[in-house]
């Protein structure tokens, strides 16, 4: 039989030596968190980015931005998104137009709404016909009651005006 002084002189010597933690699982973990975390991450409201030559009107409204089709009026153009439909030339026909609906908008908006619409069918949810539109405070007020009127009739009955919120 061994001598049990031994024993414990044995077991203690190898208690002694270098303990080595494995954190590479653990640091998996944290990754795996992290970006779970970070993909789930929600600031309040939507950020929303005005277009670069508009000066938008300032309200005390309360509601916060949604995300939707977004149309810019500016001084000389009217874009759908980053698309322009109405360039300078055509902005000025429009000022000289007696029809209230914008043939080349409401083109582009009715293929938008029919996407929506498709969009509906596969996923389920319901097309909620919500439309922002950023409009410079410089434009004509006949101007932006006719892109109203556009979008209503191409499918978008909801409609948001951007604005700056007064503080």
């Amino acid at each position: 039989m061994a001598n049990p002084r031994a024993a414990r002189q044995a077991r203690r010597r190898r208690g002694e030596d270098e303990v080595k933690l494995n954190i590479t699982s653990m640091m998996d973990m944290f990754t795996i968190i992290l970006v779970f975390l970070i993909k789930n991450f929600s600031t309040e409201g939507t950020i929303v980015t005005p277009a670069n030559n508009l000066t938008l009107p300032k309200s005390s409204v309360e509601t916060k931005a949604k995300e939707s089709l977004s149309v810019r009026v500016a001084r000389n153009t009217i874009m759908i998104e980053d698309t322009v439909v109405i360039d300078k030339n055509g902005y000025e026909a429009l000022l000289e137009q007696k029809d209230f609906l914008i043939k080349p908008l409401y083109n582009l908006l009715a293929k938008y709404s029919e996407e929506g619409k498709k969009m509906t069918d596969l996923s389920g949810t319901e097309f909620s016909g919500e439309i922002t539109i950023q409009g410079d405070t410089e434009i004509p007020y006949n101007v932006l009651t006719r892109v109203m009127y556009t979008c209503g009739q191409a499918g978008y009955p909801n409609m948001n005006l951007f604005v700056y919120r007064l503080d």
